[in-house]
């Protein structure tokens, strides 16, 4: 469980205007379930964000509802539970290759940066354009 001040600076991160941010926080949480019940509405309150984000070795792009689903996940897995975490119609995480493929067949300007592919990825979302799937994790 984490003290309180600890507590106050995940939500705060969790809760960033920059996905970036609320994505770097996911990702810890990920690698180091909290095990804190108090974070879980937080991390819920994510599963509805489809904010660009990058993560993964190789690097994919994908969004932070991926994320939060896979932290909610991961903490049903460090406490044993038999729960599931569905997502539907959620982005399928893509390499960068591939998403700068994606926009060139777009007619999207994009070279290999990141701020160029996520502004690609987010385009590509809202014009439908990028694969989705529905995520179903469980034990």
């Amino acid at each position: 469980m984490s003290t309180d001040s600890e507590l106050a600076e995940t939500v705060a991160a969790l809760q960033e205007p920059d996905p970036a941010e609320r994505a770097a926080m996911l990702k810890a949480l990920w690698v180091w379930p909290s095990q804190d019940d108090r974070l879980h509405p937080h991390i819920a309150d994510l599963l509805g964000d489809s904010s660009p984000c990058v993560f993964g070795t190789p690097i994919r792009y994908g969004e932070i509802r991926w994320l939060a689903a896979q932290v909610i996940f991961a903490e049903y897995k460090a406490r044993q539970r038999k729960e599931c975490v569905r997502l539907e119609d959620v982005v399928v995480p893509v390499p960068g290759d591939e998403l700068a493929r994606l926009a060139q067949r777009a007619g999207i300007d994009c070279d290999a940066t990141l701020p160029a592919l996520l502004a690609a990825f987010a385009e590509l979302h809202e014009m439908g354009q990028l694969p989705t799937t529905t995520l179903e994790l469980r034990l």
